[in-house]
C-alpha cells in the first residue's frame, strides 16, 4: 500500500486549496493510499476543509491522518525558510517517521510550501508540486515583486515533477525552470450545481435587474489590481451612448469594494450585488462575462459560465488562451481591443456557445478532476 504526504504549510486560504481538497478525495475515492496531511495550524478553513474530507468515511478517517505543519509559508519565503532550522529539523523527522512513496506540495504560488524544498537532498521519494498559479511575482504586481522572484527563481528546479491546470501554464513553468514531467489536471467544477437554477426573470427580480436588455457581468473578488473592475467600468462607461439595451452587474467584494461602488454613482444600468455562496443563482439573469484580469489560473468563474451557456471575453493569458476563441480575448492595456472584443463576442452565433459548453461538461465535472488528478499523482508512485 503507497504512502502520499500532502503538504499545505501556507495561512491563507485561496482558490488552489479548494481544488486540493477535491483532489484528496479523488486520491481516497480512487486508491488504497494512506495519506498524511500536514497543514498550517492557523488556517482553519483549510484544516476544517481536511477534517470534513476525514470524516466523510470510517475507512477514510482510518487512511487519512491530519497533523499541524512545523514550519510556515511568510513573504520572501525562499529565504526566510532558512531561519527557523528547528522547524525544518521537525518536519524532516515526521517525513522520516511516515516514510511517503510521495510528497504532493500543495502551492499556490512557487514560494509558498518551498520549506519543504530545503530536504529534497535528503529525501529519497518524489516530491511533486500542484500548482495552479505559476506566475512570478512582479507578473501578479506583488509588493517587491521583482526582489522576491530573484529569491525564488531556483525554485521551480526543485521538485521532481509539477500538476498544474492548463497546458499554457505547463508551458510557462517549463520557461522558467522547471524539469522533469508536468502534468496538466484541467480544473473541475460541479455542475450539478446548475441542474435547478430558475429563470432569468427569477433571477431579475431577486437581485433588483431589469429583465429586458443585454446584461454584461463581471464575478469575484473586488480587487483593481488583479480582477480590474475599474477597467470594465470605464469602458462600458465610453460604449453607453451607443449601445443603450447595455447594463453590467458587478458581483462580489473585496479591497475595492467601496471605490468601485464611487466610481459607479452617475453612470446609469450599471449594479452591483455583494458576493453570494451561490453564484449559480445569478447566472441566469447574464449574458456574458467579462475577465479583464492581470493574471489567473483557469477561473473558476470561467467555466462555470462556460457551462451555463453564458459566452466569456477575458484578457489574452493563462488559461483563458487554452478556453477562449481568440475574438473573445485582448490585451488588458488596449482599450480599443477591450470594445472590440465587447462586439465581437455579441456578434458570435451559438455555435461557439453550445461548443464550450460541451467540453466543460466533458472535461471539467468534478468525478473527472479526481479520476486525473489520481492518474496523473499515481505516475510518481
Amino acid at each position: 500500500m503507497a504512502k502520499l504526504l500532502i503538504f499545505d504549510d501556507n495561512p491563507d486560504y485561496g482558490g488552489h486549496q479548494i481544488m486540493a481538497a477535491y483532489a484528496i478525495e479523488g486520491l481516497l475515492e480512487h486508491s488504497d493510499w494512506d495519506l498524511l496531511g500536514l497543514v498550517h495550524g492557523g488556517n482553519t478553513k483549510n484544516r476544517n476543509r481536511w477534517e470534513q474530507i476525514r470524516a466523510a468515511s470510517v475507512d477514510w478517517a482510518q487512511r487519512f491522518q491530519i497533523e499541524n505543519s512545523p514550519t510556515e509559508s511568510v513573504k520572501f519565503n525562499a529565504v526566510r525558510r532558512y531561519w527557523k532550522p528547528q522547524a525544518r529539523r521537525q518536519l524532516k523527522a515526521r517525513i522520516d517517521a511516515f516514510a511517503p512513496d510521495a510528497i504532493l506540495v500543495i502551492q499556490g504560488n512557487i514560494e509558498q510550501g518551498s520549506a519543504l524544498f530545503t530536504l529534497i537532498p535528503q529525501l529519497s521519494c518524489p516530491v511533486v508540486s500542484y500548482i495552479p498559479v505559476p506566475h512570478r511575482h512582479a507578473e501578479m504586481g506583488a509588493k517587491l515583486g521583482a526582489l522576491r522572484d530573484l529569491t525564488c527563481q531556483h525554485l521551480y528546479g526543485q521538485p521532481d515533477g509539477f500538476i498544474t491546470i492548463s497546458e499554457t501554464l505547463a508551458d510557462m513553468l517549463k520557461r522558467y525552470g522547471a524539469h522533469g514531467r508536468i502534468e496538466v489536471v484541467p480544473n473541475g467544477i460541479d455542475l450539478q450545481r446548475f441542474e435547478s437554477k430558475g429563470t432569468r426573470a427569477e433571477a431579475c427580480q431577486q437581485y433588483e435587474i431589469p429583465e429586458s436588455g443585454f446584461h454584461w457581468a463581471q464575478i469575484g473578488r473586488i480587487e483593481f489590481k488583479q480582477k480590474g473592475q475599474d477597467l470594465t467600468l470605464k469602458h462600458f462607461a465610453q460604449r453607453q451612448q451607443n449601445h443603450p439595451d447595455e447594463h453590467l452587474i458587478f458581483v462580489g467584494s473585496g479591497p475595492d469594494a467601496e471605490a468601485l461602488l464611487t466610481a459607479m454613482q452617475g453612470i446609469p444600468q450599471v449594479y452591483h450585488i455583494p458576493w453570494v455562496d451561490e453564484v449559480g443563482r445569478v447566472f441566469p439573469a447574464l449574458d456574458a462575462l467579462i475577465l479583464p484580469s492581470r493574471y489567473e489560473g483557469v477561473p473558476l468563474v470561467m467555466l462555470e459560465a462556460l457551462a451555463n451557456g453564458i459566452p466569456v471575453m477575458a484578457s489574452d493569458r493563462d488559461g483563458m488562451i487554452d478556453w477562449l476563441p481568440a475574438e473573445w480575448r485582448f490585451d488588458r492595456q488596449d482599450g480599443k481591443a477591450f470594445v472590440k472584443s465587447m462586439d465581437l463576442l455579441r456578434s458570435t452565433g451559438p455555435e461557439w456557445k453550445s461548443s464550450l459548453q460541451e467540453r466543460v461538461f466533458e472535461t471539467c465535472s468534478l468525478p473527472v478532476f479526481k479520476k486525473v488528478f489520481h492518474s496523473a499523482l499515481g505516475t510518481w508512485l
